[in-house]
């Protein structure tokens, strides 16, 4: 399986196999960040490395910091989910994520502490 790299900082890096997105930090620690139904189309690592997204079926936020790997999911409720093609870091907190129609949407999520 050959996996392909969706964001990349100085010391995290976030790929996908198929519908299998994780996050692998530079000293080999890997956590699954969710499975997505088509592939995951779009991921970003926050500019401070405290956590990461990444979208396509709805949206997940995962803790760079400790306790690493806990994630959270947005826009993926049965009935609910939504298609996002982009995201971009708007805040320490705060994103904001471009559906399938080309409009963009802000969603603050508060502290990873």
């Amino acid at each position: 399986m050959t996996s392909k790299e969706l964001a990349r900082s100085a010391h995290y890096v976030v790929t996908h196999d198929y519908e299998h997105a994780r996050v692998t930090a530079a000293d080999g620690r890997q956590a699954s960040v969710g499975e997505f139904y088509g592939d995951p189309a779009v991921a970003l690592i926050d500019a401070q490395e405290k956590w990461c997204a990444v979208a396509g079926e709805g949206l997940m936020l995962c803790r760079l910091e400790q306790p690493f790997g806990q994630c959270m999911a947005y826009f993926r409720s049965p009935g609910e989910t939504v298609w996002i093609t982009d995201l971009r870091q708007t805040g320490p907190f705060a994103l904001q994520w471009q559906d399938e129609d080309g409009n963009w949407h802000a969603v603050a999520f508060g502290t990873a502490g």
